[in-house]
């Protein structure tokens, strides 16, 4: 399978979904203010994401490799197998430019983490739709205990020079740029696992389960 740019990922404007635990009333100046700030981000902001499918070999101790790159991670190799279907991915909801007022630019902000939920959302669910997965799962590079952030470098080598299509770049330091930025494996989940539960991030609004030491 190529490489697949997804070019549009939709963004919600639903300020209830987007602010979660920040309900607003429907008529107050703050709701007015947020819609205006949503609308901004879905007429500015052009989330996207690259996909390739690729199969999994098992090697020995806990290592697996995925389209000839070598991963390391006890975690992984418990939840991949041999010649399973997964997809790396990249997502990004891309730069914006900068010309607005500051009110505008708080606002905006603030729902920048939330709209990037969204899109990992829709991305997990277009996969599993497409795949006929019970399940879907994600795991990505520094959330979780045993794979190092510097995955997202071996990732980012698989993708080539198809990252610029979306707008994006890696650091020396294996950060991703633009800030909010994305890269992982899905996979259709068989073992009922949730890398929420390895995450201690208590206060993530993307969470979907409860931290699990012991996950």
């Amino acid at each position: 399978m190529k490489d697949v740019v997804i070019k549009k990922i939709p963004i919600g404007t639903d300020i209830e979904k987007l602010l979660g635990k920040k309900p607003l009333e429907a008529d107050s100046s703050a709701y007015e203010e947020y819609s205006h700030a949503a609308n901004i981000l879905s007429q500015r902001f052009k989330p996207r994401a690259i996909l390739k499918e690729c199969s999994v070999k098992t090697t020995t101790g806990n290592t697996i490799l995925i389209d000839g790159h070598v991963y390391k991670s006890k975690i992984l190799k418990h939840l991949l197998s041999d010649n399973q279907k997964v997809f790396l991915y990249l997502l990004t909801i891309g730069d914006m430019q900068t010309n607005l007022i500051q009110t505008e630019k708080y606002l905006v902000n603030s729902l920048k983490l939330p709209v990037m939920t969204s899109a990992m959302r829709y991305l997990k669910k277009t996969i599993q739709l497409e795949q006929s997965f019970d399940k879907i799962g994600m795991v990505n590079p520094g959330l979780i205990p045993d794979w190092s952030i510097e995955a997202n470098q071996i990732i980012f080598n698989t993708f080539g020079n198809t990252t610029k299509s979306i707008g994006m770049e890696i650091t020396k330091y294996s950060t991703m740029r633009p800030l909010y930025s994305s890269s992982g494996i899905l996979f259709e989940d068989l073992l009922d696992y949730c890398e929420c539960q390895t995450c201690p991030i208590d206060a993530c609004i993307g969470r979907e389960a409860r931290f699990v030491q012991s996950a």
